[in-house]
């Protein structure tokens, strides 16, 4: 059977990559990070598995402590370089970001199915649930904090290599702490750790958002 991956972005990627020339700006910018994110995991997975071919270590080695690096680091790229050249505007980042971490997650818990499938027959709702509110809400949070984190030291020339840094180390160790979970007795308490985080993320957006809509009012009611 040839690399299932390849069939696998074939069917998902391809599809968005068409649409981004028919829909508007801002939809468009959200179809080709998509599209950015399955590449990324399309070329990652290659890289993983000849890191893995090299070194000869474990399943749970290679998860803990060479995966959670490669990805993570191939996933800030695109946001990084987007954030230098076009925009670091910060709604946009976030926006990207997030969308960059999906389509990674989409290939990936796609490619894992069919290869699932293939070898048990059959999977069932629990582990659609695990796999999608673990894994693969686990990128687009990871992507998401360094987008966000970018547009805070985007201009600060001082911070800037080494805030980069930081907000890559962040990721890399939230990933890693991830995959150790949910390989362990506690996995139950991994899977559950990327949604708990992002309820606290979207309070915060909302409680931000709030605050926003009320300074804009305050300020029509001054003037």
């Amino acid at each position: 059977m040839e690399n299932i991956s390849y069939i696998v972005f074939i069917c998902f990627a391809l599809p968005f990559l068409l649409g981004i020339p028919i829909v508007r700006k801002q939809t468009r910018l959200v179809l080709l990070f998509t599209f950015i994110g399955m590449c990324c995991c399309l070329f990652i997975s290659e890289v993983n598995g000849l890191i893995n071919s090299l070194i000869g270590q474990n399943l749970f080695y290679v998860t803990t402590n060479i995966t959670p690096l490669t990805e993570e680091l191939i996933k800030m790229l695109p946001i990084l370089i987007y954030a230098i050249f076009i925009s670091s505007e910060r709604q946009t980042l976030l926006t990207i970001a997030f969308m960059t971490g999906l389509g990674f997650a989409l290939l990936e818990n796609s490619t894992i199915l069919v290869e699932t499938v293939v070898v048990q027959g059959s999977v069932d709702i629990l582990w659609a649930l695990i796999r999608t509110l673990g894994a693969g809400l686990l990128h687009s949070l990871c992507t998401t904090a360094v987008g966000v984190g970018i547009s805070f030291i985007r201009d600060q020339k001082k911070i800037f290599l080494c805030g980069s840094f930081a907000l890559l180390s962040f990721a890399i160790v939230y990933h890693s702490v991830y995959n150790s979970l949910i390989q362990s007795d506690y996995q139950y308490l991994g899977a559950a750790m990327p949604m708990l985080t992002y309820l606290i993320v979207v309070t915060i957006l909302i409680v931000s958002f709030k605050k926003h809509i009320k300074q804009i009012k305050r300020r029509e009611a001054e003037s």
